[in-house]
């Protein structure tokens, strides 16, 4: 099940996209559940409460409180980084503007269903596996665990052990690091022998640094730092494009 969010004054326009939606969905034999808010303040209300959509299309030019206050409420306020915000417009000048957003897509008025569906699709490619679950098991806890991708934020390899750090806690498990490369998601990235990281967590980097969210420096080596760079540069642009 994807849960949807769509924010626009225009009822017509929300109606519309609400029906391309489900369509996709009906199309593709993809449950999607499409709510729907009129104002900024009332998506605001539910998202203190419920807090969490995976996709929300979002008016950029709402009539009280505009979409991009909207998109900074959920990024800085409620610190959501998860939801995939698709700003829409009747115009095409704001997309810098959004940067600090990190907006998905920005989609210029009337939509179109190939364009709508073009989206859920590239939603699905990048974050299908990111909500996908990663197993393993804790020999020295004697306990499987299961942890989405997105909330993983590094592996690294010590001791012919490895450690998943996560928002939360630090799991080890037997394993080698290389192997995991072929099964983690593409925005992760291998910065060193030791390091596999998450790049949705960086907060700085540099060319020899990491910097993760959670005050963690990593160390970028030699070999690796041509192929860091372009992933990062990569990632950037998967963002914005």
């Amino acid at each position: 099940m994807i849960h949807i969010g769509i924010c626009d004054d225009e009822r017509g326009t929300c109606a519309q996209l609400e029906n391309m939606l489900y369509e996709y969905g009906r199309r593709y034999g993809i449950k999607v559940d499409v709510s729907v808010w009129y104002t900024g303040e009332s998506l605001c209300r539910f998202l203190e409460k419920e807090n969490r959509l995976d996709i929300l299309y979002l008016d950029i030019q709402l009539i009280t409180t505009d979409g991009i206050k909207v998109g900074y409420f959920i990024r800085e306020e409620l610190e959501n980084l998860d939801t995939a915000i698709i700003y829409i417009s009747s115009k095409s000048d704001y997309a810098m503007s959004l940067f600090r957003m990190q907006p998905f897509d920005f989609l210029i008025k009337p939509l179109e269903q190939k364009t709508v569906d073009n989206v859920m699709e590239r939603y699905l490619k990048v974050y299908g596996k990111r909500n996908q679950l990663f197993e393993c098991y804790s020999k020295a806890e004697g306990q499987f665990y299961k942890v989405p991708f997105k909330n993983i934020i590094y592996f690294y390899s010590q001791n012919k052990k490895i450690n998943m750090v996560t928002r939360n806690r630090e799991i080890q498990f037997n394993g080698k690091l290389k192997e995991l490369t072929n099964i983690v998601p593409c925005n992760f990235c291998l910065i060193h022998q030791s390091y596999l990281i998450n790049l949705d967590f960086v907060s700085e980097c540099s060319y020899e640094l990491m910097k993760m969210q959670n005050g963690a420096l990593l160390s970028i080596s030699l070999p690796y730092r041509k192929a860091v760079r372009e992933k990062m540069i990569q990632s950037e642009w998967e963002k914005i494009k």
